[in-house]
């Protein structure tokens, strides 16, 4: 004790304490604007994954797109929120998902215009436009005040604008939200395996408590079937025919329903659901 009578590791936690709450803070007001853009993104527009509300440190949203499972996945750069996503992926994305958007936007039946082209009927790959639209300028400079607000009014991404904000101006619509007046319903992005029957995969952690587990991601290209497949169920599926082959890494077959090709990557020790 010191000649006050005070407990000197008391006093050493008093002076350690605000410094913790000092950088907690700090940390907080950091990755508030990610924070901001995540909870944009869950408030306006239909998120498949991860189930809402969803853990802070989770920068991955898979929004719906198109009804039937076309979707996207999304990762945002925690240092940059509003910059170009760091990972994007597309699911369930298939010819016949763009020519039904082409089709309601040649319509105006509100559907996707990707860039503008499919508001003419024409069908425009989706990830070829949106890699567009996230690559820079010609000069690759944006360094003056007029080119930022030029590369605001072009169809590029552009960090003026919040992530939903640039997804929409890509998309060239709303995209697909609980805060619209028509009678979309999230069951209608929603898709069940055409093995298993379920929606979300169950999973077990060593815990023995359930997590959440993978949505069926694959998808059988035939646009009279359009049957969707947890990755790890259409394997054992595939596994099991005498006549399935393998190339590289991926086993390929024919879908359970319309007896076309369908493939999916190799899952060494996968088992059976």
């Amino acid at each position: 004790e010191d000649i006050n009578g005070t407990d000197a590791s008391g006093a050493s936690n008093q002076m350690v304490l605000p410094q913790i709450h000092h950088q907690l803070t700090n940390t907080l007001d950091k990755y508030q604007p990610l924070f901001d853009e995540l909870d944009d993104l869950d408030s306006h527009l239909w998120i498949l994954e991860p189930s809402l509300p969803a853990r802070r440190n989770c920068v991955e949203r898979r929004i719906a797109l198109w009804e039937g499972g076309a979707s996207m996945v999304v990762a945002l750069d925690p240092d940059n929120a509003r910059g170009i996503p760091v990972m994007v992926r597309f699911l369930g994305v298939t010819m016949a998902t763009m020519r039904a958007a082409a089709n309601a936007a040649s319509g105006d039946i509100g559907g996707g215009t990707v860039e503008g082209d499919i508001s003419k009927g024409e069908v425009v790959d989706w990830r070829t436009s949106f890699a567009e639209f996230v690559s820079e300028e010609e000069d690759g400079t944006l360094d003056s005040v007029a080119s930022k607000v030029e590369s605001t009014n072009l169809k590029r991404w552009s960090t003026e604008r919040s992530v939903r904000a640039n997804l929409e101006r890509w998309f060239g619509s709303p995209l697909p939200s609980p805060l619209s007046s028509s009678t979309e319903e999230k069951s209608d992005f929603l898709v069940e395996c055409g093995i298993c029957y379920a929606h979300r995969l169950p999973m077990e952690d060593d815990n023995d408590t359930e997590e959440e587990g993978p949505l069926p991601e694959a998808k059988c290209a035939n646009p009279s079937c359009n049957r969707h497949y947890h990755e790890s169920c259409l394997f054992e599926w595939l596994h099991s025919l005498p006549t399935a082959r393998v190339s590289f890494d991926r086993i390929f077959g024919s879908c359970p329903y319309c007896c076309e090709t369908v493939s999916v990557k190799i899952r060494n020790g996968a088992k059976r659901h």
